[in-house]
C-alpha cells in the first residue's frame, strides 16, 4: 500500500470530514460500487425470497449477511482508491481474494460491531488475525470508534426512514377503499407481529433501502479507515518528502554534480576540523528542519481549544466573604422565589398547551351544533326519511328473497344513513367517503360500528366491484339491522 499511488487527497481530516470523504468516494465511483453491488446482493436476495415463505425470515437472512456484500464493496473502493478501478466480471474471479479473510469471525463475534466497516478494512486488506487484529483495531480506533460508531447508527436509521418512506408513498398512492373492511380481532399487533405480517412488498422495499443506504456505509468507514491510518503514519508527511524528492530530482545533472562537490567539500572539513564539525553538525541539522517546515507543504497550523474545569476562584471566594450576610440572604430569597415563579408559568404553559390540543382533537361524539342541517342527498342517496319504508330490514328481506340482492344492500346502506344523520344528528356531509362514515360511527355508536363495517363492506363489493354478497350474508344483515338503527333500538 503506497500513500503516493492514492486516487485522493489524503491530510489529516477529523472523523466527519473523513465520512464525508467516503461518501465522495461513493459518488465518484458508483458505477463499479453499485454494479458489484447489484451483482452480489440482488441473486442472494432473490433466492432468499424464493425460499423462505415468511419474508421477514428471508429479510432477517439479508441482514445477517451484510458483512459478505460489505467485503465486495470494499474490493472495488480500495482498488479504485489506488488507481486500478476494477468492475463486477474482475470483482467476482478474484472472490478468494476478498471473501476468505476473517468471513466467518464477521459473521459471528463481529457481527454486532458498532464500528463494522471502520475495523473491516483491518481484516479485508491487512489480513489482521486474532490478537493482532484486535490490538489494530484498539490503535487505529482511539480517536476515530466513536465515529465509526456513529456512522452506524445513522445509516441504520437511514435505511428504515428511506424504506417507511417508500412504503407511506406506496399506500397514499392506494385507492382509499382497499383499507375498508372488518379486522381481524384475533390478528397480533404486537412490535414483533408487525414484522411477522410483512410481504413480498415490504421486503423489495427493504431491499432497496440496503442497496441505496449500505455502499455509502462501506465507503465511509474506509474512508475513516485511511485517514486514521494517514495520521498515525503519517502519510501527508511521506508525500510531502516524496514531492520533495522529485524536485530536486528534476534539477538535472548539475544539482548532482554540485552535491558531489559539497560532498567532497564536507569531507575535507570533516578530516581537517573533526572537532568543529561536531559542535557544527547539530546547528546544520537544525537548520535543515526549519527549512523544511517552512516549506509550504508544512505551512498549515491548527488552533485547538478545549474547556477544562480548574475548580473556584480564589478571588470569587474572598469576593463572597466580603459581601454582607444580609445581601447574600437576599439573593437567597429572591432565587427561591424566581424558582417559584418559574415552575407556575411552566404549569400555566402546559395547562395552555393541553387546551389548545384539546381544541385540535375531535370530538368523541361527532353531534350535529344548532346550525346543522342534514344532508338532503348523500352518495347518490335520497336521505329523507319520509322516502323509506316503515320497515326497511323487512323490505329489504323481502328483496333478497326474490333475488334482489343489489337494491337489497342498498335500501339497508340508504337506511341506516338516514338513521345516522337524522335519529343520532352524526355530522355529515357530500364531501365524506365510506371510510369517514365508518370511523364517525365507531366514534359515535361503537355498539354498532362492526355491523355498520361489514354492511360498508358488503355494498361496496357489489357496487364498486361487481361481485354481489352471498344471500345468506344479505339476510343475516338484514336480521341484524332493527337492533342498529330502527326506531327504538337500543344495539
Amino acid at each position: 500500500m503506497r500513500p503516493d499511488q492514492l486516487a485522493v487527497v489524503l491530510r489529516p481530516r477529523v472523523g466527519w470530514e473523513a465520512l464525508d470523504l467516503g461518501f465522495q468516494m461513493a459518488r465518484e465511483w458508483w458505477r463499479p460500487i453499485w454494479a458489484v453491488w447489484f451483482c452480489v446482493y440482488l441473486p442472494v436476495a432473490g433466492l432468499s425470497l424464493l425460499v423462505f415463505s415468511n419474508r421477514f425470515h428471508a429479510v432477517l437472512l439479508l441482514w445477517w449477511l451484510k458483512p459478505v456484500f460489505d467485503r465486495a464493496v470494499l474490493h472495488t473502493a480500495s482498488r479504485a482508491v489506488f488507481g486500478e478501478p476494477q468492475g463486477a466480471i474482475a470483482t467476482a474471479r478474484a472472490v478468494r481474494e476478498w471473501l476468505p479473510p476473517g468471513l466467518v469471525t464477521a459473521l459471528t463475534l463481529s457481527r454486532l460491531n458498532l464500528a463494522r466497516s471502520f475495523a473491516l478494512p483491518v481484516a479485508q486488506l491487512e489480513r489482521q488475525r486474532g490478537a493482532d487484529s484486535r490490538r489494530r483495531q484498539a490503535a487505529l480506533g482511539r480517536r476515530m470508534r466513536n465515529v465509526g460508531v456513529w456512522l452506524t447508527v445513522v445509516c441504520s436509521n437511514l435505511e428504515w426512514v428511506v424504506m417507511f418512506g417508500l412504503v407511506a408513498l406506496i399506500r397514499m398512492l392506494e385507492p382509499s377503499a382497499a383499507e375498508l373492511g372488518p379486522e381481524d380481532d384475533d390478528a397480533d399487533h404486537s412490535f414483533w407481529g408487525q414484522f411477522a405480517k410483512w410481504g413480498l412488498r415490504e421486503a423489495l422495499l427493504y431491499v432497496a433501502a440496503v442497496s441505496l443506504i449500505e455502499p455509502f456505509y462501506v465507503t465511509a468507514g474506509f474512508a475513516l479507515y485511511l485517514n486514521r491510518r494517514a495520521i498515525l503514519e503519517g502519510w501527508d508527511i511521506e508525500l510531502a518528502l516524496r514531492r520533495l524528492e522529485e524536485r530536486v530530482r528534476s534539477s538535472g545533472a548539475s544539482a548532482a554534480v554540485v552535491s558531489v562537490l559539497v560532498v567532497a567539500l564536507g569531507c575535507a572539513m570533516w578530516a581537517a576540523q573533526p572537532a568543529l564539525a561536531l559542535d557544527d553538525a547539530p546547528k546544520s541539522a537544525q537548520t535543515e528542519i526549519r527549512g523544511v517546515l517552512a516549506s509550504p507543504e508544512f505551512s498549515q497550523t491548527r488552533e485547538i481549544t478545549r474547556w477544562r474545569y480548574i475548580g473556584p476562584s480564589s478571588k470569587d471566594t474572598e469576593a463572597d466573604r466580603k459581601v454582607p450576610a444580609f445581601w447574600l440572604y437576599l439573593s437567597a430569597l429572591f432565587g427561591e422565589i424566581a424558582a417559584y415563579v418559574l415552575w407556575i408559568a411552566a404549569a400555566v404553559l402546559v395547562v395552555l398547551a393541553l387546551y389548545f390540543l384539546s381544541r385540535l382533537v375531535p370530538e368523541p361524539r361527532l353531534r350535529a351544533g344548532p346550525g346543522y342541517r342534514p344532508p338532503s342527498t348523500l352518495f347518490g342517496f335520497d336521505m329523507a326519511p319520509e322516502t323509506l319504508p316503515d320497515d326497511v330490514a323487512g323490505t329489504a328481506a323481502g328483496l333478497a328473497r326474490d333475488g334482489r340482492l343489489r337494491e337489497a344492500l342498498s335500501l339497508l346502506y340508504r337506511g341506516a344513513l338516514s338513521a345516522l344523520i337524522h335519529r343520532h344528528q352524526l355530522r355529515l356531509g357530500p364531501g365524506d367517503t365510506e371510510g369517514d362514515c365508518v370511523r364517525a360511527v365507531g366514534r359515535t355508536l361503537p355498539q354498532s360500528a362492526d355491523y355498520f363495517t361489514r354492511l360498508v363492506g358488503a355494498w361496496q363489493t357489489t357496487a364498486y366491484a361487481a361481485r354481489v354478497a352471498e344471500a345468506d350474508r344479505i339476510e343475516q344483515l338484514c336480521n341484524e339491522w332493527r337492533g342498529h338503527f330502527a326506531p327504538g333500538a337500543t344495539a
